[in-house]
């Protein structure tokens, strides 16, 4: 998962980056927690806090989860462009290091904005590696944009798994070798005598983590017996 742009961290520091330009933008007026939220600042403040229940919320796993996560942070952004609509109402001073200061961290948000989006519209956006269907033959995958087919047959155990980056599946292979395409771009997590074990992700099959395994038990029985 593309974690670079997106990550808590990154987007703490655009919005915060926001905020402090907020502050800088907010009238004189009576000093306090209070009032500070009551300000153009308040939307950045809140857009913090909604952003980091919107990621936890992502992490937790299962479509519906991911979506609902992405979706506040779709909020957090929102709360962002509305602070700096506020503070123009308001009428505030024209500080241009602080409107630059505003510009730089919504051009950030921005950009993990369209993530957002897209991935609200499929989980799969940003993957290496992405699931294009389930049938009895076969496992259909991309991996860096090329195809590749794991015969249904070489399927050998399928786990439920959680990781870094969420819930997904533990595929045990018989052999990699009979892997149509490019196996070497597959998540290989580990291999032993018994086969070659790769991890799909939710965000990779844009499936829940159960339905998942059982859509790969489902191919393996109607392809049992076709691997020797």
């Amino acid at each position: 998962m593309l974690r670079i742009p997106v990550s808590f961290q990154a987007r703490a520091m655009f919005i915060g980056l926001a905020c402090a330009a907020l502050a800088c933008m907010t009238p004189p007026g009576p000093k306090g927690v209070l009032s500070f939220l009551a300000s153009p600042a308040g939307p950045g403040v809140a857009a913090l806090a909604v952003m980091a229940v919107g990621i936890s919320v992502e992490e937790l796993g299962t479509i519906r989860r991911i979506r609902i996560g992405v979706g506040l942070c779709v909020v957090a952004a929102a709360l962002v462009a509305g602070g700096g609509l506020w503070g123009a109402a308001l009428g505030a001073p024209i500080v241009w290091p602080a409107w630059l200061l505003y510009g730089a961290g919504a051009s950030g948000v921005a950009l993990a904005l369209r993530r957002d989006v897209a991935v609200f519209r499929d989980p799969r956006h940003g993957q290496s590696v992405r699931l294009e269907g389930i049938s009895a033959d076969a496992v259909r995958l991309t991996a860096n944009g090329a195809p590749v087919s794991i015969p249904a047959a070489l399927i050998r155990g399928v786990s439920l798994a959680t990781g870094p980056d969420g819930r997904g599946v533990f595929i045990l292979l018989g052999s990699r070798d009979k892997v149509i395409g490019d196996a070497r771009a597959l998540p290989w997590v580990a291999a032993h005598r018994d086969g070659d074990t790769l991890l799909l992700t939710e965000h990779q099959a844009a499936l829940d983590a159960e339905l998942l395994v059982a859509r790969l038990l489902e191919a393996a029985s109607a392809g049992e017996g076709e691997y020797r």
